[in-house]
């Protein structure tokens, strides 16, 4: 069957149906072709995550390319894309940032939910404030308290107050967080804070994989032909140096001298459990992207509104879920046009186009996506959604929204705390 454009009544008829999932399955071949060597994330002790998977009815050896934690971060960074190269007017979803131009970690400047690791429930933005008007008085007010909900903001609550069974709150503040699933385990519920499952995955292996290849480490530095510790020097407080002879520092610690060419990393260097050598990625027959997104788990989620009737309200969810699925398919569709540079010697360029299966069981129906196409299922199904009462504040909503963004000011701790540990950074290491 030939692939056709997803429209907006074909995902809405998706998902107020009984189809199962959107998967788009794509296989990608390294930058440098065939034989040329990928470099595969490494985790404690200096190790690739392999694995054998069932293709084609038989185990191959794998190696994960992208987790799906890092997968999600890139669509969301590729959601975050988009809204800020969006007219301000008509921001395609609502977003939650955290300003810290005037705060001593100034230069952080804008932190937005799509870069934080648990989303909108992440710790940073239980510590914020926000402005909230109460009998006339404006004043900063915890956006969220940690220790009790009633204490925190009236637009912070709707994230205490959030489950399954009442996501309309969340939905207009952090739509994200539904689709990439959050935990609210640092709120004022603790441990039984609200869990949303991810509703969108997404992950990269490399098929095939050969066992690690050998990398060497050198450096040949052009003037100083001695090795980095052969010449003495004194390091000072403002990480000057001077050449003195009996100095007990050494040129390696600022960047200088040779390191002799080697498989091997200096057991000094070496992590506890680490192999002695280093490592120089993998041959993969191809590598192949594995994205699904659950219409299921987008059923499970509920979206009351008020004075709704039975029929309005069904119309409601529908909406809700729709505008959720055509935000995740737009991730992946915004993500897969800016390529797939995943790391350094990590390049891959994809054999086809893309393509989503929508999945129904025994059945699959292709569809194609492109970036405008995907822009305009968005619009056409936030529009559907306020048509139902649904909150969706992307563009000029009244305050405290402002060009489809919610700003918060971190509180002077959390200023402080941010700028001392990016001091402590920056302090030169061994």
């Amino acid at each position: 069957m030939a692939a056709k454009p997803l429209t907006y009544e074909d995902l809405r008829k998706a998902v107020a149906g009984d189809a199962m999932a959107f998967r788009a399955v794509t296989d990608l071949d390294p930058a440098g072709g065939e034989g040329d060597k990928l470099f595969p994330p490494t985790y404690q002790g200096g190790v690739y995550a392999r694995e054998k998977r069932i293709i084609n009815g038989q185990p191959v050896p794998c190696v994960l390319l992208d987790s799906v934690q890092s997968q999600a971060n890139r669509l969301e960074l590729a959601l975050l894309d988009w809204h800020r190269s969006a007219d301000n007017d008509k921001k395609p979803f609502p977003l939650v940032q955290i300003d810290f131009a005037k705060t001593v970690a100034a230069e952080v400047g804008l932190f937005t939910v799509l870069e934080a690791p648990h989303r909108i429930a992440d710790g940073l933005f239980l510590a914020c404030e926000i402005k909230e008007t109460d009998n006339g008085q404006t004043s900063p007010k915890r956006f969220r308290h940690p220790g009790d909900a009633s204490q925190g903001s009236r637009i912070g609550r709707l994230v205490d107050d959030s489950s399954s069974a009442n996501a309309t709150g969340i939905f207009g503040l952090c739509p994200t967080s539904l689709l990439f699933g959050m935990w609210d385990s640092h709120g004022a519920r603790g441990g039984l804070g609200e869990k949303f499952q991810r509703a969108l995955v997404s992950e990269i292996i490399g098929v095939g994989a050969t066992e690690d290849s050998r990398r060497p480490a050198s450096r040949v530095d052009p003037l100083l032909v001695v090795a980095g510790e052969s010449l003495p020097i004194k390091i000072n407080p403002d990480r000057t140096w001077a050449n003195v002879e009996k100095g007990t520092d050494k040129l390696s610690k600022v960047g200088l001298g040779n390191v002799t060419p080697s498989l091997e990393i200096p057991p000094n260097k070496r992590k506890p459990g680490e192999d002695k050598y280093n490592h120089g990625g993998v041959s993969v027959q191809f590598a192949r992207q594995i994205s699904v997104l659950s219409l299921p788990a987008l059923r499970r989620l509920r979206f009351p509104t008020a004075n709704a009737s039975a029929e309005e309200q069904a119309k409601a969810n529908i909406a809700a879920r729709t505008t959720l699925a055509a935000l995740g398919l737009a991730a992946v569709a915004r993500q897969w046009s800016t390529g797939f540079n995943l790391r350094s010697r990590c390049e891959l360029v994809p054999r086809n186009g893309l393509v989503f299966d929508l999945l129904t069981a025994g059945h699959s129906c292709p569809f194609t996506l492109s970036v405008e196409e995907a822009s305009k299922l968005v619009h056409d199904a936030t529009d559907a959604a306020l048509e139902c009462a649904l909150p969706w504040p992307t563009g000029n909503a009244e305050p405290p929204w402002q060009n489809g963004c919610l700003n918060l000011t971190p509180t002077k701790d959390l200023a402080e705390a941010i700028a001392k540990s990016r001091k402590l950074a920056a302090e030169p290491t061994e």
